[in-house]
């Protein structure tokens, strides 16, 4: 069930994903949360130019460099560095008038600031809003939030979106669906785009509206009891080998094969170590819902670097989203 509360009894929701990979916050708006995180700087673009030495020539040339542009960072303090490169047709969006535009969300609810980071050197940064919702799957306690999170390099757009945390390893759901965002805000960085309000405020109605989908699925998946034989062939499903592999005896094998035989393998027995971890899927254990829940647990922290960014930035939601449509939830 899904239980809207009173933001009093709330827990703090900053577990120690978020935390590895920016800072807690305490503020009550956007601008006071990026003076926390140091997310107080702002971007630029300026012309760039290529030094070109012709042989037998003393000095360089200068060669402007058509449509592109360098992006700066410039602390409060004055300090600059060069975060990134972009088109012509970039658009600018400073950090303050990103996340500004969650104010709306928390003066028109419960929601709180939570978190907030950059990485990258600066060329990505999010912030994440905690929902007074407690969300339960059959007993399995887990959280709902918001991310906003924009690059300055040219790398991806302004994305506003809910993310759902199983409480008991952190593990970060952020996308159920492949086929349509239905649940996310995006904002290309091109010429005469502009924030929108109005979508953004309806965020909030999409994140009650994800956090249902959410439930409805979980309930699913876990009334599906599996035997150790199927999660074994699970497993070998979402880490899978061409069959010139998998079923030819390892000294027949190329020095590549062989090491596309052990990255699978590992994957396969560290998702089931995590599959079969009584402290965080006892409750889970023998059904669907636990078998993907491994799979995400292995996505964003199965022996990765960074994998507070990998989860944040999206980089392991193909994994999950496979790994949860090979279960056949229709």
């Amino acid at each position: 069930m899904t239980t809207l509360t009173n933001l009093e009894a709330v827990p703090t929701k900053h577990h120690s994903n978020w935390l590895r990979a920016g800072t807690a916050v305490t503020a009550t708006s956007a601008s006071e949360v990026a003076s926390q995180a140091g997310l107080d700087w702002t971007v630029s673009l300026h012309t760039l130019s290529a030094s070109y030495q012709v042989p037998g020539n003393d000095e360089a040339t200068s060669i402007p460099v058509e449509n592109k542009f360098g992006v700066v960072k410039t602390t409060p303090f004055g300090d600059t560095k060069a975060i990134g490169v972009v088109g012509g047709r970039y658009q600018v969006f400073q950090n303050a008038e990103v996340f500004s535009a969650l104010d709306n969300l928390i003066d028109s609810s419960e929601a709180r600031y939570a978190a907030a980071g950059e990485y990258d050197n600066g060329a990505k940064v999010w912030m994440l809003l905690s929902l007074p919702m407690d969300v339960t799957v059959a007993g399995d306690p887990h959280a709902a939030f918001i991310l906003a999170k924009t690059s300055h390099d040219g790398s991806s757009s302004v994305v506003i979106k809910p993310i759902i945390e199983r409480l008991r390893c952190s593990n970060q759901i952020n996308k159920i669906y492949r086929k349509h965002n239905a649940f996310t805000y995006t904002l290309r960085h091109s010429t005469g785009s502009v924030l929108d309000q109005s979508e953004i405020r309806r965020i909030l109605d999409l994140s009650y509206d994800n956090t249902q989908h959410y439930i409805t699925l979980g309930n699913k998946l876990i009334s599906k009891e599996v035997s150790r034989a199927q999660a074994t062939a699970y497993f070998k499903k979402v880490f899978p080998l061409p069959s010139s592999i998998e079923n030819v005896p390892v000294s027949l094998l190329s020095t590549g094969e062989k090491r596309a035989l052990t990255r699978a393998t590992q994957a396969r027995n560290l998702a089931r170590l995590i599959y079969e971890n009584t402290e965080i899927n006892d409750n889970i254990y023998g059904t669907e819902f636990g078998l993907w829940q491994s799979i995400v647990e292995y996505a964003d922290h199965g022996g990765k670097k960074n994998s507070a960014v990998r989860a944040i930035s999206g980089a392991s939601d193909g994994l999950k989203l496979r790994a949860l449509e090979l279960l056949n939830v229709g």
